[in-house]
């Protein structure tokens, strides 16, 4: 079984290009980062491992880096309006905390 695993494994290193591990553009890359972030941060706050205080601060902190950090206005714009708009960060009640 262990072999069948190690060829599996090397056939398929020679198959996919080395190049396919930065599939995502570096805006992509930091949206992704932002995002996963603010719930990280939010999620921390809703388990109340972080007071309202510590959490606004990470939380405006992160959001004002995306702007500068995400190049892509389309993404920007995205991800701006999935802050204000998402349900989740409604729901922790994180989004009282972002200014």
């Amino acid at each position: 079984m262990k072999f069948r695993i190690a060829l599996f494994a090397t056939i398929s290193g020679i198959f996919i290009p080395f190049n396919s591990a930065n599939a995502f553009s570096e805006a992509e890359y930091q949206y992704g980062f932002s995002w996963g972030s603010l719930n990280a941060i939010c999620a921390a706050y809703y388990l109340n491992a972080i007071s309202d205080k510590n959490a606004g601060m990470m939380m405006n902190s992160i959001i004002k880096m995306s702007n500068q950090d995400i190049k892509d206005s389309k993404l920007k714009n995205k991800f701006n309006n999935l802050v204000k708009t998402d349900n989740g960060l409604k729901e922790m009640g994180c989004s009282k905390l972002i200014k």
